[in-house]
């Protein structure tokens, strides 16, 4: 039975007044779905922004993993170099080896050069010999580079295993095999002789020094002359022609090694002109990349010692390789032994007189950043020549000496030995002894009192008294309390074991410039026009005759004229000549190659005042080494010899005298 009750709630409906159902009211519009609205449109530039910032993040992401793994290959690149030889251990802890005490001070490096004897020459004993010893010093203080090569046939005292005594008097590069092991014995034979402190040891032999050349994609160098030995002649085989020029690995060992026409000073020239090309080659080629490449290269035949052994810190690395990288112009320091005689024991045998070695050593430590300018201006008028600071004179000078060693009287002698130089010398009172607190000092120090003003020159002074082993640092809380009983001089003085007790006269550190003299040249245009004029056709721009020449001097009979490409699309005339002095060569270079590495960063300019024509000059150590003219696409150049030995004014007037050749 059905009931309207059940019928209306089954319909879910009101009733009306009958009893019945009223349906729901139909709906206004269909049925529809709901839809998100869509994002407004973007515009190109929104979506090119999020496409770069996509990019640029993966670009970090993969830039920061390269450099990570760099710095970590770089790390164990570094491992890999450090001393893991029986010898270079030994020679870490050779007392010699002093640590840096951070890598904004000055370091010094002993760079060791030396071949291997494989094969038939092992089978005959002949074992390694040393065959290259250079110093290299880096100032960060003053962005200086000095670098300092003793010739291999240098008669010293050779000392071997960190002994105060001399066990020979030979040949400088007999220590290698004398002593055992070598790198100790060239380490402490060159430490007793310069009384150097040492704060590295590298050693490479010449399969490390190939790789690295090659691994730099070769070095740019101007090979003052015709090389040539034929192989299987008994001595090394070379073959290089005259010219500014690549060499590469082989090339440029045969090239620093040669001695066999000239001999061992021209040898150390080479070596050390070879070294600066290196840095312009580094300058240019080294990058962020391209450094655990090339340090890796070098595994194997290259050992860098310091202090204690171990790994050398990043942060020195990045230090001294980045002085050598942007090192101003006229900072590069090539110091030589001067008054080198015979001995007269064997034909290539030299020796050297102590005064002489310390007066290179000052030169080597004291670098003298005005030099270059000064020697210019020397020879080129200059508006305002560089003022050198005055030296402290030693009577300005109030030190007190302490002894750094068991050697009892030593801090009472050497204050008496200061006094008899003009030193002002204070002392302790008498119940305290002049004894520095117990270390065991192997350098001397002098420490100065940062307050009083002058102090740090006072102990600069003092420092080139004691030897150039003493050592500068500002006055520890230790040492003050010793000032302050001795009444706060200057400076104090703790001597150390490896002071020899004579005091070294002071002088100013300011290295005088070449002595101004006439320019030594003949007027002789035809001594090299004709030969010109046969290989005008070969060059690209047009060659200029040297109308005035060294006054000794010839066109050489080998290759005295040479058209070459140093480089890709450039073209260089080449002329070789010779002095009176015999295999001693200077040239003039021209080519259309106008940024060439070898003229970067002149040290100065001069304009001739005859002519309007505005010359580079590159000034090292004193010396004019190049001067350069440029014209239209074209640059003609002036290098000086090997040793520099053709004066500034000579150089000065070759330069001037270069004329075009008539068309």
């Amino acid at each position: 039975m059905r009931t309207t009750t059940k019928r209306g709630l089954g319909r879910a409906a009101t009733l009306n007044g009958d009893g019945r159902s009223v349906l729901p009211p139909a709906v206004l519009e269909p049925m529809r779905r709901y839809r998100q609205p869509p994002p407004p449109p973007r515009s190109t530039r929104k979506l090119v922004a999020k496409i770069f910032g996509w990019i640029l993040l993966a670009l970090l992401v993969v830039a920061s993993g390269l450099v990570g793994g760099l710095y970590l290959y770089g790390h164990e690149t570094l491992g890999a170099l450090a001393a893991h030889s029986e010898g270079a251990k030994a020679t870490s802890k050779d007392k010699a080896v002093q640590p840096i005490a951070s890598p904004t001070q000055p370091a010094t490096a002993l760079i060791i050069g030396y071949d291997t004897r494989k094969g038939v020459d092992a089978a005959l004993g002949q074992q390694s010999r040393s065959d290259t010893i250079i110093l290299v010093r880096g100032d960060p203080t003053n962005k200086t580079l000095s670098t300092i090569s003793f010739p291999r046939d240098l008669v010293v005292p050779i000392y071997c295993g960190g002994s105060n005594v001399p066990v020979a008097t030979d040949r400088i590069n007999s220590a290698w095999a004398t002593c055992h092991p070598g790198e100790q014995g060239t380490l402490d034979t060159v430490a007793h002789l310069t009384g150097i402190p040492i704060n590295f040891v590298i050693t490479i032999d010449f399969h490390g020094f190939k790789l690295l050349v090659n691994k730099l994609h070769g070095v740019y160098v101007d090979v003052d002359h015709r090389y040539y030995i034929p192989p299987n002649s008994g001595t090394s085989a070379i073959d290089l022609h005259p010219g500014y020029q690549l060499l590469d690995g082989g090339e440029a060992l045969s090239f620093v090694r040669f001695r066999h026409t000239d001999s061992d000073l021209y040898r150390n020239a080479r070596q050390q002109l070879f070294l600066d090309a290196v840095k312009s080659r580094l300058a240019t080629s080294l990058s962020l990349t391209s450094i655990p490449g090339l340090v890796g290269a070098l595994k194997g035949s290259v050992e860098v010692v310091q202090a204690g052994g171990g790994a050398l810190p990043m942060g020195v690395i990045q230090s001294y390789v980045g002085l050598g990288y942007k090192l101003p112009p006229g900072h590069l320091f090539r110091v030589t032994i001067p008054n080198l005689t015979d001995c007269g024991y064997l034909a290539a045998e030299v020796c050297a007189s102590p005064a002489d070695v310390q007066a290179a050593v000052s030169d080597f430590t004291h670098p003298d950043v005005t030099l270059s300018q000064r020697a210019n201006c020397q020879v080129i008028a200059c508006k305002k020549a560089p003022t050198v600071a005055k030296a402290l004179k030693p009577s300005e000078i109030t030190t007190l000496v302490l002894n750094g060693t068991t050697q009892a009287g030593l801090a009472l002698n050497t204050s008496f030995e200061l006094a008899q130089a003009g030193f002002h010398t204070v002392h302790l009172p008498a119940s305290v002894p002049a004894d520095a607190p117990p270390q065991d000092y192997y350098n001397s120090y002098v420490y100065y009192d940062p307050v009083q003003p002058n102090a740090k020159e006072a102990a600069q002074t003092l420092q080139q008294a004691l030897g150039a082993g003493a050592k500068v640092a500002p006055l520890s809380a230790t040492m003050a309390t010793f000032a302050e009983q001795a009444g706060n001089p200057l400076t104090v003085a703790v001597i150390g074991s490896s002071f020899g007790g004579t005091i070294v006269n002071p002088v100013e550190h300011v290295q005088a410039p070449p002595p101004k003299e006439p320019a030594h040249v003949r007027v002789d245009p035809a001594l090299t026009q004709s030969q010109i004029e046969a290989v005008r056709s070969q060059l690209p721009f047009r060659p200029y005759v040297p109308t005035r020449v060294e006054a000794s001097s010839n066109l050489s009979t080998q290759e005295g004229v040479r058209v070459f490409k140093p480089a890709a699309h450039h073209k260089e005339l080449a002329l070789t000549f010779y002095t009176g002095a015999g295999n001693v060569y200077w040239q003039v270079i021209e080519t259309d190659w106008t940024d060439a590495p070898a003229l970067r960063n002149p040290t100065g300019k001069y304009r001739d005042p005859s002519t309007g024509r505005n010359f580079d000059v590159y000034t090292a150590s004193g010396h004019i080494h190049l001067i350069a003219y440029r014209h239209g696409n074209a640059t003609y150049w002036v290098y000086n010899t090997l040793r520099d030995e053709l004066s500034n004014e000579t150089m000065l007037a070759i330069a001037r005298g270069l004329n075009p050749l008539a068309k």
